[in-house]
């Protein structure tokens, strides 16, 4: 599988699980309101939209699409086809640039011919969509605009293979391409997940990116994220959320966090996670064995974003924990993906220092384990 995506965290699975939803009604609404199509497999007239085309070495009736990213976190189908004598051409018309995935896939053929599972192939290749000629080479790379010009530049920075999710990375690229709408994009990466940068790093995106022609409203997007993310730089006060408890009680989670603390003074451990996330599930145990070596400095929180009380009560008695429970209200849900800007959901984790003060948001059980080791061995 050739894999050419920054977009690394989302991973292979979220692409997979997108395709299959591209017919669904919601994704033709998103669609429609993302798009001014003007069809596949056409001819590209005039300079007024796209045309995304190329001769690819891969057998004659090999499936390609094109998904293109909305304002959230989720992707859409906006073309979509079968290779003929190896060629494709797609052509429309995209708003402002917008991040993409060309994605191919041979599963038709496999099914077929009736060959095995391992004859299935995916490429991936990742791209900037603009209203130019974009051409994909039979080497699977992209050519084409200056903003997808600008994006090979941010590839050839990074030596993973173009998984590229360094935060040295984006902000050395943002620093040498402050007005292209790849620098709005990274920095809008980099502003999810609150508790994730420094004051100075915020601050630095914000007199950095201070003009962008090409893309005035992811621009202004970006603004607005920044705005938000002051609330929550590493070091600054837990920011609110509505919850209830297991018998339905409300509940606050900066009364949680501070009630804990004066119960047994140390660090807190806010746990984000949902009955449907699998990683957050494969992490408990995890996350017990961190309870249980720092007993006298650590106390465990999770707060469930499942949505029905009756999924989230049968996924604890599932999953018995020793810890306190919770579940966000609805306003307490979308104040997760507001105040926090937690784009891509869950797990989720903040380490909250004894002054009550957010350290930092975690990658996980392992970066709180290096943390508390670093913290409490001084």
């Amino acid at each position: 599988m050739t894999t050419n995506n920054f977009y690394a965290m989302r991973g292979e699975r979220q692409l997979i699980a997108t395709t299959k939803k591209i017919a669904t009604a919601m994704h033709r609404l998103l669609l429609l309101a993302l798009l001014v199509l003007t069809g596949s497999y056409t001819a590209w007239a005039q300079h007024d939209g796209f045309r995304l085309h190329g001769c690819l070495p891969l057998p004659d009736g090999t499936a390609v699409g094109l998904l293109v990213s909305t304002d959230t976190a989720q992707s859409v189908e906006c073309c979509s086809g079968v290779l003929r004598n190896h060629t494709f051409s797609f052509t429309g018309k995209i708003d402002r640039p917008r991040a993409a995935t060309f994605i191919t896939n041979n599963l038709d053929i496999v099914a077929k011919n009736h060959w095995p599972d391992d004859s299935i192939h995916w490429n991936y290749i990742s791209l900037y969509l603009t209203n130019d000629d974009i051409l994909i080479t039979p080497e699977l790379k992209v050519k084409g605009g200056q903003v997808q010009d600008d994006y090979n530049d941010l590839l050839s920075m990074d030596d993973s293979g173009g998984e590229v999710v360094s935060p040295d990375i984006f902000f050395n690229f943002i620093d040498h391409h402050p007005h292209s709408p790849v620098s709005v994009e990274l920095a809008r990466r980099l502003l999810e997940r609150g508790y994730n940068l420094t004051a100075e790093q915020v601050d630095h995106l914000d007199s950095t990116i201070v003009s962008v022609p090409d893309d005035t409203t992811g621009l202004r997007l970006m603004r607005l994220q920044i705005a938000q993310a002051r609330k929550t730089v590493k070091g600054a006060l837990l920011q609110d959320l509505e919850l209830v408890t297991t018998n339905g009680q409300k509940a606050s989670l900066t009364h949680i966090v501070a009630d804990a603390q004066r119960h047994k003074p140390g660090y807190v451990l806010v746990d984000f996670w949902a009955s449907w996330c699998g990683i957050c599930l494969a992490a408990m145990p995890d996350i017990k064995a961190l309870a249980e070596k720092y007993n006298s400095n650590l106390t465990v929180v999770a707060i469930s974003i499942d949505t029905k009380e009756e999924t989230w009560h049968n996924s604890m008695k599932k999953h018995h924990e020793p810890w306190a429970q919770y579940r966000t209200t609805q306003q307490g849900y979308k104040d997760l993906f507001t105040k926090y800007q937690v784009g891509n959901g869950v797990p989720y984790y903040l380490l909250i220092r004894p002054d009550g003060k957010v350290l930092s948001a975690m990658s996980g059980p392992e970066q709180v384990k290096e943390t508390l080791d670093s913290l409490l061995t001084k």
